[in-house]
């Protein structure tokens, strides 16, 4: 996959991004939470010529998740992605990607997200749409997203919030159409993130 893909995720991306649930009902306004890079990753998977996919990984990212666990549809977040700091397992299939026939990193620089809507769709899950920007195009996206955790960690006491987020994507709803029929159209997306509370 020399040439590849063209509008991976944000995602959160990054990203890119989650919401709150669960329920605390003494807790009635919503906290920050702060996207912790070093436990987020944005990741992707898209055909390649039919013969196999290919998957790689967003690694920097940065954003604010408001949790309402009171209201958890009052959650929102933003998320930015930074494109270079794509790994996918080779550095020539990384630069080809990150370069000017694909993402042009140097051109745009990161992708986004920002809700604009939280539903509710379990004790623990959500689908959250928001504005997802990439290669300067923004979409309307909607993400699954659950809340695996939140809590206090054993190595930290302050609250902490984890989530698992899929979905997919159109890179050619996002400008990019090169090698349409050779690589896949569909970008799927798996974002694991944590978020500590501020």
């Amino acid at each position: 996959m020399k040439r590849l893909l063209a509008a991976p995720i944000f995602t959160v991306g990054a990203v890119c991004a989650a919401i709150g649930f669960a329920a605390s009902p003494t807790l009635a306004a919503e906290v920050a939470y702060k996207l912790d890079p070093a436990h987020t990753e944005t990741t992707f998977v898209v055909d390649r010529f039919g013969f196999t996919s290919v998957l790689g990984i967003f690694a920097k990212s940065e954003g604010t998740i408001w949790i309402d666990e009171a209201a958890p549809e009052k959650s929102r977040v933003e998320a930015t992605v930074q494109v270079d700091s794509l790994l996918s397992g080779d550095t020539t299939r990384d630069g080809h990607v990150t370069g000017e026939r694909w993402l042009n990193a140097a051109k745009n620089p990161t992708m986004t997200f920002k809700s604009t809507k939280v539903e509710k769709t379990g004790a623990d899950t959500a689908k959250v749409t928001g504005d997802m920007t990439i290669m300067g195009v923004t979409q309307p996206a909607t993400l699954d997203v659950k809340l695996n955790k939140i809590g206090a960690a054993p190595n930290n006491q302050k609250r902490q919030a984890g989530f698992t987020i899929t979905g997919t994507i159109s890179r050619k709803a996002f400008g990019s159409a090169g090698a349409a029929g050779l690589i896949g159209d569909t970008v799927a997306i798996r974002i694991e993130t944590l978020a500590v509370a501020q």
